[in-house]
This record gives structure tokens, sequence and C-alpha cells, in this order.
């Protein structure tokens, strides 16, 4: 019986583990009917446009924060049983294209930043998806509004991320959200006092650190901090003292950006002895073919000249442009100062492709196009270049001309090809909001409209660059910005548009 009783007791014991394996599972399954529904109810329902649903800048970034932590979270939850199997199938799907990572956290991080500072957008309002002109988005959770806060401390984006661990740290007291949703308050108070320690704020920085010891005793460095925090106050001026003591909790967002961002929220005026030239017309250069639908052309601006050219490609061609550059996209690069070479930077946020005419058929019907509406020889253009702007795409200020009499260490110039002489940007995409085109010097701004084109010459007469022509991309506020680029370079272009001694010879044959 003794041997029985032991068995019983044994089998007893293992009832009491397949118990607890029965139960995992089931948390397992409802784990992954949770994931399944996550993004079933906001991007695939039926009669959802998921595209539509993803230009809000929120969606799209939880659409990263699902498809990369929420996912990494889930595979770790599932690594070490059975369903590695079906594992294993979806990391050969995941690796047959590029999924975003937990480092895509950083990008949309310093993403939103852009946006707020660009339009003014404050972080209850951007946490509670509501963005004004846009349709609403779901809220953040805590635990999202910590991702961001704590990617923005570790890029030294410390105002921010204060204003957005502040965020994470309201929505856990509120006491509205599952255990699955909420952040870790130990260590959104960790991350907080650390912003503030940067932004010159120890009474906040203090405040927090006593927080986190009252949570954790034993949590790493908190007695450190305190005791930092609480002599560097002992040190400051009564004066200094209260000052910092005044500072508000949450921060103030105040920093806006200056002529840049205000062109992009559209606040620039022109002057008025521009204003009064400006106007519409029709052109054909006298060309036969253009004499039955001239060029549409639209003066934006004079001295320099900046022009919008309407109706450049039809809808057909332009989706065939972006069809045939989505299987070449690439992170976008510029050209490096003193060479012809190429890369990476920050100042442009998207992706582009270099599409040259054997890539499709539609490419040389695109630049024969441009070639009847700018009236320009495309021999020595470059390649067509397709890019595609998403959540904050932009492209800091800049010039298109490589002459630049500002710059010794200018760009080399391909001496078979001469400078960009002029450029063409087409608009591929109306963008929902923001997204415009804005010529700082000038106070001009444009917004994108589909089959559209920005034209403008970036040379004075005689060759030298003109630094009137400085323009930006702005960041992408909602939709999905896609542009085709037409850099028209010197060489070839003497019978339009020849060159002068000066560069203010009078233009003979302009718009």
């Amino acid at each position: 019986m003794a041997d029985v009783e032991n068995l019983v007791n044994k089998e007893r014991q293992i009832l009491d583990i397949f118990r607890l394996l029965i139960k995992a599972e089931q948390e397992k399954i409802s784990a992954i009917q949770n994931y399944i529904e996550e993004f079933t109810e906001t991007y695939d329902k039926q009669g959802v446009d998921p595209i539509k649903v993803v230009s809000h800048p929120v969606n799209a970034f939880l659409l990263v924060k699902h498809l990369s932590v929420d996912y990494g979270n889930l595979r770790e939850y599932l690594k070490n049983d059975f369903i590695g199997a079906a594992l294993e199938d979806i990391e050969k799907i995941r690796s047959s294209t590029r999924f975003p990572e937990e480092e895509d956290i950083k990008g949309a991080a310093e993403g939103f930043v852009r946006l707020q500072r660009t339009y003014k957008i404050s972080t209850e309002n951007f946490s509670s998806g509501l963005i004004p002109g846009i349709a609403p988005a779901r809220p953040m959770t805590s635990f999202e509004c910590h991702l961001i806060g704590h990617r923005l401390a570790l890029e030294k984006h410390h105002l921010h991320a204060a204003s957005w661990l502040e965020m994470a740290l309201k929505k856990l007291k509120e006491g509205k959200e599952t255990p699955k949703e909420q952040t870790k308050e130990i260590e959104s108070l960790d991350w907080l006092q650390y912003s503030y320690h940067q932004l010159g704020n120890p009474y906040a920085a203090l405040e927090l650190s006593r927080k986190v010891k009252e949570l954790d005793p034993n949590f790493p460095t908190v007695d450190s901090n305190v005791e930092f925090y609480t002599n560097m106050m002992k040190d400051m001026p009564e004066n200094v003292l209260e000052t910092v003591k005044s500072q508000p909790r949450p921060p103030v967002l105040t920093d806006h950006g200056g002529a840049y961002e205000a062109l992009c929220r559209g606040e620039g005026i022109l002057r008025p002895n521009v204003t009064k030239q400006l106007r519409c017309y029709y052109e054909t250069y006298n060309n036969p073919v253009l004499r039955a639908q001239p060029v549409k052309i639209e003066l934006a601006h004079v001295s320099p000249d900046i022009f919008v050219i309407h109706d450049v490609a039809l809808v057909s061609q332009m989706e065939r442009v972006k069809e045939v550059a989505m299987k070449h996209l690439q992170r976008a690069t510029v050209v490096k100062p003193g060479s012809v070479g190429t890369e990476f930077a920050k100042i442009r946020i998207s992706k582009s492709a270099f599409l040259d005419e054997p890539a499709d058929p539609v490419i040389a019907t695109v630049n024969k196009r441009i070639a009847q509406v700018t009236n320009f020889d495309m021999k020595h253009a470059e390649h067509l270049q397709v890019a595609n702007y998403g959540i904050g795409g932009h492209y800091n200020a800049h010039y298109d001309f490589f002459r630049n009499p500002n710059d010794p260490n200018t760009k080399q110039i391909e001496e078979h090809k001469g400078d960009r002489i002029a450029t063409l940007l087409m608009y591929m995409t109306d963008v929902e909001a923001g997204g415009a085109t804005t010529f700082p010097s000038i106070n001009v701004t444009l917004f994108p409209q589909k089959g559209s084109a920005a034209f403008w010459y970036n040379l004075y007469r005689d060759g030298k660059g003109d630094v009137r022509t400085l323009h930006e991309g702005c960041p992408v506020l909602a939709g999905n910005k896609w542009v085709s680029n037409k850099w028209i370079r010197e060489v070839g272009q003497h019978v339009f548009r020849p060159c002068a001694l000066f560069k203010d010879s009078p233009n003979i044959t302009d718009f």
C-alpha cells in the first residue's frame, strides 16, 4: 500500500504539472487570440481600408508596435513548446521580407517629435489619437506612451521624453487599462527622473526617485540618485531653487521651430509685389503636339520663378510608376560633399528608387511627358527618382544644385552632364495632412496635388547656384506621400535656356 500511495502521490504531482501546462496553454491560446483580434479589429475588418487606417500617424505607430514589440513578446511566450514548429514557419515568412523591429520604435518616436514640433500637437492630443483635421485613432496605452518616452530619453530628446513618460504615468493612474496595456510604473518613473535631471530640474528628479524607492527600496542606483539630487539642491541658491520648484509638470512643449515649421503649417505670407504678379496660363512652346492640349502652368512665385505644372501624368501612369518603384525602394540617401557618391543622413527620412527607362515602358512615357511640359532636353537628365515618405517622413532644407557659391566643399560635377539646371518634382498622391514643399528664403509653400508638379530653375543664367531655391519637404502628418523627381542637367539646354555672362541676364525664353 505504501508503494501504491507513493505512486498515487507522484501521479498527483504529474497531474498538477499537467494542469499547470493546460492553464499555460490556455493562456497562450488566449494571447494568440488577443494578438489576432488586435490586428483584425483595427486593420483587417470587412470594409476597412488598411492603407487609410495607417495614414494616421498613431495608427502607423501602432502597426509598427504590433508587428515588432507585440510579436516579440508573443514569440518569447510561445518559444519553448510544440508551437515552436509554427514559430519556425512564421520566421520563414518574416525572413522573406523586412518586418519592423524594436529598433523601428526609435524612428517612430523621433517622427512623433518632428510632427509635434512642426504642427503644434500636444502629447495629450497625440496620445489620444486626436489630431486636428484627421479621423481619430484609438488612444494609446500607458505602455505605448512609455515606449515612446523611453526611446526619446535614449536619444536625448528629454523635453518630449518627459512629456510622454508623464502621459504614461497619467494613463496608468487612471486605472482603465488591462494588465497587458499597462506600463511598469517603476520603469517609467526611473526614466522620467533621468529626463528631468537632464532638463535641469533636480527637484522633480528627487521626487520621482523617492517614489521609485517607495516601490522598490532595492531598485538599482535609487539610493545614489536620491543622495545626488538631495546634495545638488542643498548647494542651490534659494532663488534658483524656487525657480526649479516652480517648473511645470508635465513640461510645456513650447518649441515649435521657426520659419521653416511655420511654412509647413501654411503660415507664410508672400510680399505684395510678388502676389500681384502671380497668374495661371497655358503654354505650348510652339510645339504642335501641345496645341490641342496646352500645358497648364501656375506661377507660384517670381524671382526666383517657382511654377506648378498641372496634369503632368495620368493616374494610371503614376500608379504604374509606384508599382515599379516598390520593388526597388531603399532608404533614401543624399550626395556627399566633395564627391559624386551618396550617404545616409537624418536630414532625409524616406525610401527612394532611381528608375531608368528599361525598368518599365511607363518610365519612358513619363520622361517624354516631362520633356514636353518643361521644354527641356532629357538626354542628360538623371534617372527618374521615386520617393515615398511615411510617418513623419521629411527632407530638411537643401539645394538641388552642386555648384554652391557659399560652400567651399561643393559637390563634384560630372562635366559631360553639368550641374542641375532645373528640378521637376511631381506629386503622385494627395496627402491628407502635411507633406508640403516649402522654400524658406521666399516664403513659398506648395501643398501636394496628385498629378501636379513643382518646377524651378536651380541656377542663375551664368550657371551659379541660386541660393533662393533652398527648399524642404515637410513632415507627413497623415497619409502617404509619393513623389518623383527629375533633375535636369545643364548640357544640351542651350536652345531653351542659353547661358549668359551675368546671373541677372534677362530670361529670353523662360516660361
